[in-house]
């Protein structure tokens, strides 16, 4: 058996198969004995470094129930009880820390005779690291102990490893190694050091020194201290060639060494960063000074003149001062065709980079905003609000507790924002764009051709973003001079030179790029004419496939397209398979979009609407939750898109183009769609129709509530009954589950007679049927109940959907059960389990509230069965975490009753473990209908 803390926590068997220590503080506490493996460990230690200050009401126990799961998760006996504490029974070779340290100590026995076999020693230790260690433990107090420790103990045989390298003559081939390390830990002077040695063996003795120089300033500006004596002392050695530094002969021992972090989903800071030196240093300076109060910069400057870039280099820079990561999300303040990112939708947007799942967040904007600020309470962050609008959109992200940060970006300048420090940017200096373009493109200098630079810098405005696009064409086209494009820039953009400041100008530049891309080969012929489809949707991240949809190209042709706009720098890639176009070249985009021929500009936006929604109709196959017949004759009519195999594969891609989905509903709710083909003017009625049965697992109402709303908007301005009638039935089955039953029966009786009007039986019957819980929840139990009989006997008369019939059993049964009449509760469900084969998620359902009903009648064998038989269907496939929680506690209510302790324990430890994964707003639907015994709406 291995131990593993050199990454992610975890145990893994003689196969090397991870065993089953999922729960994050099974994790901690096996981590904690792992790194004490072999040794007691006193029970107050651990329960300091599990929970610190913030104990459970018994300590004690708590921790002997996760010591009892956690032996049995592991084989044998592992873990043993010792006066005081535990111990973890595992040989130093078992730990990947332990044979870590063991290969260490036997590298520095060997260095100074065998320098080779202890190279390979320390990078055989190296390659035990799997990441960041403890990479997967919550925020407590033994990660926040341990983790910079064992991260100093890697840093410290890294520069070991590449001191003994370099003895050994390896300086070419470390040398790109060893800058990333130590770009990644600027502010480390023996990895400075060892670069600044490899660079100058390798014959750059220039760029050794401009290290030096570089490292320097970081110190003084952030630190207000020199380098040290040795790293200053080396600066002079390499100015005067000392050939001390020459390399030594083989076998010399090398010098005997004297005794971080990575942000995935942070934007980095762009390859080449030119001038803002003293904006820089500004920034650091105001960003080191947040212990005694939160720190909050505010970045203004036109569209452009890289307020973007500078944030994320200010943030990389300081990074170090910020142990608990940076965040960032983009505010839409700049986007043309999208509007601003609410205030809770940013907060969404970094909860998530905390780590915090969409089905766990609350949708009530205050309770996500308090939900933001508690996550925020404790930690040292650093956050960049990018774009952002307006002062009232940033306000409600700004932390409130000493130790944070924020670099706010706007094109205005925001007031109203106590104690913010102000930073006005302005276009660079003539000096620095023509680095800029140099530098990025490669070009080599050239006698008598400075003006030329002067000029196209000029042409260009001296905007970083225009800078960067001329000089990505200019690398593409080495035989082209500056003098070349310059005319170009003159030639065809007569204007631009009068439009220096404004945004016209890096569009006007893109365009040059296009028409570049537009000469070249295949390819590139077929990127330049994706560009302008790019912009005929509102969505804002492309795939291969969401590009195809566009046009005639299959979703390769479409992907080598991105890629070579991405090459091109007119679009990024944030991730594998994921391109987006910064918001200038999206406004450039849009406005080509706009040239195209109508019906060429229809044609690509109905592709993609078609596309979404052969998607969006696709995911209901795998749910299996309600009626596939529509989900069938949606894809009949929308055979293009994705297929899923899998229920999570479904609701994950759904999780994420939900704002994309959103973004179109909003695009084309407008009346000039409304003479449109269907994907294009009936596409907000078919994506409420695809996506109800997602709405409905998900419980995401702010999102369905605003598709309805537009689809009720549009219904008014067509005169479309049915539009409106599917619209507000939907809207009324969310006020139900909102606990609204006074609203919600005034939309769903509206709905049903719009349905009726329509002839639409079965949709009225839906909308009938959610009446039930609205009524229930209003506090009127006989009208429920009357209303169910009533439907339930209309149902009996009619053929009906398979699951309507036992569904409206589960709600009648829901409402006979707060009058306390469980007899008949139970007669019903029985009934209806029974009757008919029904889906997983219905099934499990109704066996959860029979299991509910025995218990009350304290009939605990049938409490027992039932809940268990719930628990069963809900293991087939995704089920909501509230109703399975539900579940354990019934299970273990009634095996407590039994006498059988342990499976009792086991079954509320499960139920305490989904309440806390539980967000807030499901947490409360829980215990509110624990209590009250309400029903739930159900149906679709």
């Amino acid at each position: 058996m291995q131990f593993r803390v050199l990454g992610p926590v975890e145990a893994v068997d003689h196969r090397s198969e991870p065993l089953p220590v999922s729960a994050p503080m099974l994790r901690a506490l096996l981590a904690a004995l792992i790194l004490r493996a072999g040794r007691p460990v006193p029970a107050e230690e651990l329960a300091d470094q599990l929970w610190g200050e913030q104990l459970p009401a018994n300590v004690r126990t708590t921790l002997r129930n996760y010591v009892m799961r956690l032996r049995r998760a592991l084989p044998g006996e592992r873990i043993r009880t010792v006066p005081g504490g535990y111990l973890l029974v595992a040989e130093p070779e078992e730990t990947d820390l332990g044979r870590f340290r063991s290969l260490v100590l036997r590298a520095r026995e060997l260095a100074p005779r065998e320098t080779e076999e202890a190279v390979t020693l320390l990078r055989e230790a190296l390659s035990l690291w799997r990441g960041a260690p403890l990479a997967d433990l919550p925020d407590l107090p033994l990660r926040a102990a341990q983790r910079p420790r064992l991260e100093e103990l890697h840093l410290s045989a890294t520069e070991e490893c590449y001191e003994l390298e370099l003895a050994l003559g390896r300086h070419e081939t470390l040398v790109d190694e060893l800058s990333a390390a130590a770009r990644r830990h600027r502010l480390r002077e023996r990895l400075t050091r060892l670069l600044m040695l490899a660079l100058h063996r390798c014959g750059r003795t220039a760029e050794a020194l401009a290290v030096y120089q570089e490292v320097r300033r970081e110190l003084v500006a952030e630190l207000a201290i020199e380098p040290g004596a040795e790293t200053r002392a080396l600066e002079q050695a390499i100015l005067r060639d000392d050939p001390s530094l020459a390399l030594p002969s083989r076998g010399a021992a090398p010098v005997r060494p004297r005794a971080g972090r990575t942000h995935s989903s942070f934007p980095p800071v762009p390859s080449v960063f030119v001038g803002r030196d003293g904006e820089l240093a500004r920034l650091r300076g105001q960003l080191s000074h947040s212990a005694a109060a939160p720190t909050v910069c505010l970045i203004d400057g036109p569209g452009g003149v890289g307020k973007s870039a500078l944030a994320l280099r200010a943030a990389h820079d300081v990074s170090a001062r910020f142990p608990d990561g940076l965040l960032y999300v983009d505010l839409r303040g700049a986007d043309p065709q999208r509007s601003p990112l609410a205030t809770e939708d940013a907060a969404h947007a970094l909860l998530s980079g905390l780590g915090a799942t969409a089905e766990e967040l609350p949708d009530d904007p205050a309770a996500l905003l308090e939900r933001y600020h508690a996550e925020l309470a404790g930690r040292r962050l650093l956050l960049v609000l990018d774009n952002a609008v307006g002062t009232g959109q940033v306000a409600p992200l700004l932390p409130v507790e000493p130790g944070s940060a924020v670099l706010v970006t706007s094109r205005t300048l925001l007031t109203g924002i106590e104690q913010a420090r102000h930073l006005h940017l302005e276009v660079l200096t003539a000096a620095d764009a023509v680095t800029l373009i140099r530098t990025v493109s490669g070009a080599p200098a050239e006698p008598g051709d400075q003006a030329h630079w002067e000029e196209l810098a000029r042409l260009c405005g001296r905007l970083p973003l225009a800078l960067r696009i001329i000089a990505t064409r200019l690398a593409s086209r080495p035989r082209w001079s500056a003098a070349d494009w310059a005319d170009q820039l003159r030639d065809e953009r007569g204007r631009l030179a009068e439009l220096v400041t404004s945004d016209l100008d890096a569009r006007a530049s893109l365009l040059l790029s296009i028409e570049q891309l537009a000469k070249g080969d295949e390819a590139d012929r077929r990127a330049a004419e994706l560009f302008p489809l790019l912009g005929t949707a509102a969505i804002t991240s492309y795939g291969a496939h969401t590009a195809a949809a566009l046009g005639a190209h299959t979703a390769g042709e479409a992907r080598d397209a991105l890629e070579r706009l991405t090459d091109a720098q007119i679009a990024t890639s944030p991730r594998p398979g994921a391109y987006q176009l910064h918001d200038l070249v999206r406004t450039a985009a849009v406005g080509q979009a706009a040239l195209l021929p109508r019906a060429r500009g229809r044609a690509a936006l109905e592709g993609l609407a078609a596309w979404y929604l052969g998607s969006l109709y696709q995911l209901n196959g795998p749910l299996r939750v309600v009626r596939f017949d529509r989900a069938e004759d949606g894809i009949a009519r929308f055979p293009r898109g994705l297929r899923f195999e899998r229920a999570d594969e479904a609701l994950a891609w759904v999780d994420g183009a939900m704002e994309d989905v959103v973004a179109l509903t909003d695009q084309l709710s407008d009346a000039a769609f409304d003479d449109a083909p269907p994907a294009l003017a009936d596409f907000t009625l078919e994506a409420c129709r695809a996506l109800e049965t997602y709405f409905t697992f998900r419980l995401r109402w702010r999102p369905q509530e605003h598709l309805c709303e537009a689809l009720l908007r549009i219904g008014e301005r067509r005169g479309d009954t049915w539009s409106r009638a599917v619209a507000l039935g939907q809207l009324g089955k969310i006020a139900g589950q909102r606990d609204d039953g006074a609203r919600g029966e005034v939309l769903l009786r509206e709905a049903m007679a719009l349905f009726a009007k329509l002839g639409a039986w079965d949709e009225a019957t839906n909308a009938r049927h959610n009446l039930v819980p609205c009524l229930a929840l209003s506090g009127r139990l006989d009208e429920a109940i009357r209303e169910a009989r009533e439907l339930y006997d209309d149902l009996h008369a009619r053929p009906v959907p398979g699951r309507m019939l036992p569904s409206l059993a589960n709600n009648l049964a829901r409402c006979l059960r707060m009058q306390g009449r469980q007899g008949e509760a139970i007669e019903l469900l029985q009934e209806a389990y029974t009757a008919s084969p029904i889906d997983y998620h219905l099934a499990g359902s109704i066996a959860a509230v029979l299991g509910e009903c025995h218990l009350e009648n304290g009939e605990w064998e049938e409490a027992v069965h039932w809940a268990g038989r719930g628990l069963t269907h809900a293991a087939e496939e995704l089920f909501d975490s509230y109703q399975v929680a539900g579940m354990h506690t019934t299970l273990s209510t009634a095996l407590l009753r039994l006498g059988r302790h342990e499976e009792a324990q086991a079954a509320n430890a499960r139920a305490s473990r989904l309440l806390h994964e539980l967000n807030e707003r499901e947490a409360a639907s829980l215990s509110m209908r624990t209590r009250a015994h309400a029903p739930a709406p159900d149906g679709g």
